[in-house]
């Protein structure tokens, strides 16, 4: 007798036995084995992610991979340009802040000697 036989046969003997129950017992059970169902059942959002399985199961034909590839590169590279471009104007916004709270007259700062002397004393 194999394995699944035998499970056959366990199965036809509790199903036998399971019209024998009062209503009470069977609720019971019912109840238990959604209990135990649900343990089972994969765990969804964040208690997902730091409960169990972890992984983003994706199933695309494979015509569509290179094309989710490309997209996903693109979308990278994209935020990477917002990234260094948004840190490029926070730097460019603290200099312009600085000269404007600075005592020095803008005709300073325009100025050829002026540009001269700043450059030839930050490298001393």
């Amino acid at each position: 007798m194999n394995e699944q036989e035998f499970a056959r046969k366990v199965a036809a003997h509790l199903s036998a036995s399971a019209r024998e129950l009062d209503d009470g017992v069977v609720e019971r059970l019912r109840a238990a084995r959604e209990r135990a169902l649900a343990v089972q059942r994969p765990a969804r959002g964040l208690s997902r992610f730091f409960g169990g399985r972890v992984g983003l199961r994706v199933r695309l034909p494979a015509a569509l991979r290179p094309l989710a590839v490309s997209v996903a590169i693109l979308a990278v590279v994209v935020v990477g340009d917002y990234w260094a471009t948004w840190a490029r104007v926070m730097t460019l916004q603290e200099v312009d802040t600085a000269l404007l709270i600075d005592d020095l007259p803008i005709d300073a700062y325009l100025d050829a000697e002026f540009k001269a002397w700043v450059q030839q004393e930050s490298r001393s």
